[in-house]
């Protein structure tokens, strides 16, 4: 295996059909090693946590602001990624306005209670306080960062089939567990009124080929297609050696995409749990059937916005904490190296 700033840009590679993209923090990026296999090998960027609701929400100056329906929002995390996509032309995607995870307590309770047992604040207030909070990022991001964003994950993970709610709904977030539905247009026209030219509008969920699931987010998407308010199915693609299923997320591509969405894979790793000869060598076959299925979609007209990774190398992906076992689930080595299955993607391009 050759270092990978040795090898050919990956997403030179795909520029034809569609951006390549990295999650990443401001850890990896102050590493100049891996700063430049990111500018080499990466044309979008995404931020692994640094934009989630808990970075950017401030309790002790939302207090100061005696506002009920204003959070204060501070933008030094956000910021730095920001900077670094901007100063190296890499486009970004931001990841994510509405979640159920990592949203501070507080936001959701009455008087701004640090405090799951305080009572939840009035319908009303919690939507005003979404809309506000939508409101400021974009516009700070759109106004002093322009043109760097280019997608929007509005809402994430709204749908999970096992908790059986009406619609498959995740009937347990505290979104709707205080606002019911209604937050999901209310995040979205938000989004809408706020966002500059050309940025698309996302809705992002894991397991998106499952079918279940998949009919699901389709019935969830339809009203908020009915209004313009949605642009692109976010694919997370957490798959798992040996059970992907790439006809199913065929499958699952060509169903979004026949509702006129816009497609992208935001979250891709293939979870792997011994890095022997065996097991590289079918990580590799899993990750060309993928990519070559991807290809194809795109060379008969799906428009696929990007392909992201969740991590740059197998040293920084999620996965071993998540799983509690050994994982090597990306195309880059932990030392920086290109595994066969980077080569073999490269080669899906050249065919």
């Amino acid at each position: 295996m050759n270092s990978v700033l040795h090898s050919p840009s990956l997403c030179e590679a795909y520029e034809p059909y569609f951006r390549i993209g990295a999650a990443l923090s401001s850890r990896l990026i102050a590493d100049p090693e891996l700063a430049e296999i990111i500018c080499r090998h990466f044309s979008s960027i995404t931020a692994d946590n640094q934009m989630k609701p808990d970075s950017v929400l401030n309790l002790d100056a939302t207090l100061a602001q005696g506002d009920p329906r204003h959070a204060a929002v501070d933008f030094a995390r956000v910021d730095a990624l920001l900077s670094f996509a901007r100063d190296h032309g890499i486009a970004m995607r931001y990841h994510t306005l509405v979640w159920h995870n990592q949203t501070p307590v507080w936001f959701f309770k009455e008087n701004w209670e640090n405090d799951w047992n305080a009572p939840a604040a009035p319908k009303e207030i919690l939507l005003a306080r979404l809309e506000n909070y939508i409101r400021d990022v974009m516009r700070h991001v759109n106004a002093c960062f322009p043109g760097v964003v280019y997608t929007w994950d509005v809402v994430n993970e709204a749908i999970e089939p096992g908790q059986g709610g009406p619609g498959l709904f995740r009937t347990r977030s505290p979104w709707f567990a205080f606002t019911g539905q209604d937050f999901l247009p209310a995040a979205f026209r938000a989004a809408r009124e706020n966002a500059a030219p050309g940025q698309t509008l996302c809705y992002n969920d894991y397991n998106a080929f499952e079918p279940v699931k998949r009919n699901a987010i389709m019935d969830m998407l339809k009203p908020l297609l009915a209004e313009n308010l949605v642009d692109t199915m976010g694919m997370q693609g957490h798959y798992v050696l040996p059970d992907l299923n790439v006809s199913a997320c065929e499958t699952a591509a060509r169903a979004y995409a026949s509702l006129g969405l816009k497609l992208q894979v935001t979250e891709l790793d293939i979870h792997c749990n011994s890095n022997d000869e065996a097991h590289a060598a079918a990580l590799t076959d899993a990750y060309r059937s993928w990519f070559s299925m991807m290809k194809k979609l795109s060379q008969e007209g799906l428009e696929i916005e990007a392909v992201t990774f969740w991590g740059v190398t197998d040293a920084d992906s999620w996965l071993p904490g998540f799983r509690r076992e050994p994982s090597y689930p990306l195309l880059i080595t932990a030392d920086r190296r290109a595994k066969p299955a980077f080569d073999a993607v490269l080669d899906v391009a050249k065919e």
